[in-house]
This record gives structure tokens, sequence and C-alpha cells, in this order.
């Protein structure tokens, strides 16, 4: 799973076959096929496995920061963590779902399920400053901000472009989450 993750990511799954699946993980291509009898089963299990990561991670957040700003924050600084490979490939999450909205949108409903969690837990630290919709907006906002951050730093291919525009989203951040 891990080498059909790497090679999604790196690739997209339209271009990726068994046999590359199996090469990266040092198997046979029959072994892949064993266990997932369809690249889209291959697909299902990394976003399942996908899932999980960002339910685990968001749960730890949760536990271990103090104010709304200090948690959106982390956020933030997840992409300015990850800049060189998102300069290279893009955001996982957007890209695969931009490939399979484009090829497949019924599997491009399990690829986006990762984007539903982080918008409910955005959303969810909102909501200590603000009600209702407006928290919902905010997330929303705070999203598309990273992903359009990853997305410029992707076409220049330029890591920095996201270390500057996070200084913004930081100050965005701390302006939005004052009480209201």
């Amino acid at each position: 799973m891990e080498a059909a993750r790497t090679l999604f990511y790196r690739r997209g799954f339209n271009a990726t076959s068994y046999a590359d699946i199996a090469e990266k993980a040092g198997i046979g291509k029959g072994h892949v096929q064993y266990y997932f009898s369809t690249k889209d089963d291959i697909l299902k299990a990394v976003a399942e496995a996908r899932v999980e990561g960002v339910r685990k991670v968001l749960e730890e957040w949760s536990l271990d920061c103090g104010t709304p700003y200090d948690c959106l924050e982390r956020f933030v600084a997840m992409f300015e963590a990850n800049a060189p490979d998102l300069a290279l490939y893009g955001c996982p999450m957007g890209t695969l779902n931009d490939e399979l909205g484009k090829t497949q949108p019924m599997l491009q409903e399990e690829a986006r399920e990762m984007f539903d969690l982080f918008l409910r837990w955005l959303e969810a630290r909102f909501r200590a400053v603000v009600d209702g919709d407006e928290a919902r907006a905010r997330a929303e906002f705070l999203m598309a901000q990273a992903q359009g951050i990853s997305v410029l730093a992707h076409a220049y291919r330029d890591p920095d472009l996201i270390a500057r525009q996070s200084r913004m989203v930081r100050a965005w951040l701390k302006e939005a989450c004052k009480a209201s």
C-alpha cells in the first residue's frame, strides 16, 4: 500500500500500473493482484489508510493545542513542513481529487473524505470564535488558501512560496480567531 500511495501521489493514479506498484514494493505483480483484484481496490485501501492517518493526526492536534489559533496554526505548519514535496508533486489530497474528479467521480468520493475530515476539524476550531455558517466559511477559506498555495508552489516548483504565503495566512488566522 505504501508503494501505491507514493506512486499515486508522485505519478498520479491513472499513470500508475500494477507492475509499477509491484516494482516499487519489490514484489511480483501477482502478489499485488492477489490482494487487490482491481486498481480501484488499491486506491480504496490507500484512501482508507490516509483517512485513518488524517483522523489520528487531527485527534493528536486536538488533544495538545490550546487556543483555536494554536490548533489552526498546526494546519498551516503542516503545509510548511511538507513544502519540498508540495512544490514537486502538489498536495496529495488536492492532486488526487483533481485527477479522479475528471475521470472517476465515484472514486473521488473516497478520496474527498480527507478534505471532509479536515474541513470538519477546522470548522470546529472556528466555532470557538464564531457561530454557524461563518465558522464553516472560515474553514473553507483556510482550506482554499492552503490548496491554492500548494498549486502555486507546485506550478513554480518553489517551496519558499509556501513559507511566504503561510506568513500571510497566519496573520489572517490571528484576526479570524479573535472573539467576535
